[in-house]
């Protein structure tokens, strides 16, 4: 729970100092892995609420990290696509968090780090990947 905590400072303060949000970052870096999204579709990938999304989205695109624009596969849904400044800052941001998590594992050895990185995985998995592969 400490460790968490920490990293939960240390990931908020490093969001802070690029001028962004941790929303915002996750908003970002979905719309880079998956394309252009809609507001709805992001809310179900990082489980924020509709209002949330709509703010955040308002905020990037005042920003100019987002251009919001009808999706044309349903007009009635606005759709997110990262800009070049957005792709800037999440660059910054996943960099920062790099180091960030060189400095939360710094007492690990290499050996150590990539235990740790292959639990991390295991926890993160959803329940049907882990329990199947520990079927014989």
């Amino acid at each position: 729970m400490l460790a968490a905590a920490r990293a939960g400072r240390l990931a908020a303060d490093r969001v802070s100092e690029l001028g962004a949000s941790k929303a915002a970052y996750g908003m970002l870096a979905v719309i880079e892995e998956f394309g252009p999204s809609s507001q709805a579709d992001l809310g179900r990938r990082l489980g924020m609420d509709r209002r949330s999304v709509s703010e955040e989205a308002a905020g990037l695109e005042h920003g100019g990290l987002v251009s919001r624009g009808p999706d044309p596969a349903d007009s009635r849904r606005n759709r997110l696509e990262i800009t070049a400044a957005g792709r800037t800052l999440l660059a910054q941001l996943e960099s920062s968090f790099r180091a960030m998590q060189d400095e939360l594992l710094v007492s690990l050895s290499p050996e150590d780090r990539a235990e740790l990185s292959r639990l991390l995985a295991l926890i993160a998995a959803p329940a049907r990947l882990v329990s199947e592969r520990q079927e014989p």
